[in-house]
Formats: C-alpha cells, structure tokens, sequence
C-alpha cells in the first residue's frame, strides 16, 4: 500500500490523493503539518514541505512529480490527456497552480489567515490579506476566466490533474472566509464549483474541513472515525519549526 505523508487540508496533498482515488489506488495517510515534522521526517522531505509518498523503498517529493509518477506507474485511468500539446497544457495548468496560484491564495490569504496566527502565533496580517485579494488575485482570475472549460472539465470532460490542482486552492479560498465574485469571473467560477463538487474531491475537501477545526495531534482520531487509513506510526511532532521555504 502506498503511504502519503502529509494531511488533508493542504491542496498539494489532496491534488495527489484525488489522482489516487481517480485511479484507484489504495494508500494510508501519516496526518501531519509540516511545520511539526520530526527529523525523519526532514530526512525524507529536505524542504520539509508535503506532500511525501512512499512507495516501498521509493521516496517521492513535490505533488506534481508524485502525481506523474503515478501517471506512469498506473497508466490504466489517466489523469493527463494523451494528446501531447494537451498534455503540456495541463502540465502548465498544474504548474501554474502549484507556483502563481499558490503564492496568492495559499500563502498570502490563506497562510496570513490561519497558518501563520495558529501555527507560529504571529498577529492575522489583515490588510496584507486585503492586498492581496484587491490587488494579486484579479490577475489570477483573469487567466483562470481565459484557460476556464465552457462546461465540464478541461480535457476530454474527464476529472484530470489540471482540474484537480487549480480547483483544490479554492476550498482553502474559503476557509480564509473569503468567496470568488462570479459574477467577474464566470466561466472560472463555474469550472472550480464543478471540480469541487466532483468526487473525489469534494470528499477530500470536506476531510480537510473537518481537520482544520481540530489541533495537529488530533487529526489522527478524525480520520480513523472517517474510515481514512491512517499509517501505524507517525512523524508528526508536538513543536512546530521552521523550513527552509517557510515564507512567513
């Protein structure tokens, strides 16, 4: 069974489980933040960022590469299209998302939000945040409006790694208690609500949910009573720390 290190409310790590459950493929989750990993787990993930998947002795870093791994090894259900200018496109959708879309909603609305008062005790930035979303995520949106699928997903109307890594930022959008103008941005709108309430990730989402209002050490319990596999053992500590890519 595959082994995913990492929790459910970042959007890297639900990107890898959805392409996971799109395939089929069975894994146990060791829940933790990546601020409180203990010193394997910065053996195993230099940067000490999630998501980590361990596959037998195969210790794959970064979401994008473990979901292209995944692709390879376990071709059967594809989550990237064949056609190869399609599938450069959504290999820059992923990156885009992984990169601009990240830094805006996840770092500097999400992260100011709640990472950076609950896990590092520092004081809500709220107009950074305000910033942020008046002056950053217009231009995000824009392209979003442009790249956006009239209807369905963005190949082949089937749920992809494209769909997938653009949609997953925007349930961390509104947990930082903030909501896209759809009436701006439409067609973006629309694409991100029908890939979210798509399976698997609307189930993904909803355990990210559940999570955030529960501290670290109780994320374990949680996805047990959810029927989540959950890994024997843990390298979740109870401290948090600083990586070298912590942005706050």
């Amino acid at each position: 069974m595959l082994k995913i290190i990492g929790n459910h409310i970042s959007p890297f790590v639900r990107k890898v489980l959805a392409v996971c459950d799109i395939k089929g493929l069975r894994y146990e989750v060791d829940s933790i933040v990546p601020f409180f990993g203990n010193e394997r787990f910065g053996e195993l993930s230099p940067l000490r960022r999630i998501p980590v998947l361990i596959d037998g002795a195969i210790v794959i870093n970064d979401s994008s590469v473990i979901c292209e791994y995944l692709e390879e090894k376990w071709p059967k259900v594809p989550v990237l299209p064949g056609e190869p200018a399609k599938r450069a496109e959504a290999r820059f959708l992923d990156e885009f998302a992984d990169t601009r879309l990240a830094d805006v909603v996840l770092w500097k609305v999400f992260g100011r939000t709640l990472i950076a008062p609950a896990v590092f005790g520092a004081e809500r930035d709220t107009a950074a945040i305000g910033r942020t979303v008046a002056e950053e995520l217009p231009g995000v949106m824009d392209l979003l409006e442009l790249w956006a699928p009239g209807n369905g997903f963005k190949f082949n109307n089937t749920l992809g790694l494209a769909d997938v890594s653009v949609a997953s930022h925007f349930a961390n959008f509104q947990w930082a208690r903030q909501k896209l103008d759809a009436s701006r941005w439409p067609r973006a709108a629309s694409w991100i609500e029908r890939v979210s309430q798509s399976a698997p990730l609307m189930q993904l989402n909803a355990i990210g949910e559940k999570l955030l209002r529960v501290p670290p050490d109780a994320h374990r319990p949680v996805l047990k009573g959810l029927g989540v596999a959950v890994a024997s053992e843990t390298l979740g500590t109870n401290a948090p720390r600083r990586g070298p890519m912590t942005v706050f």
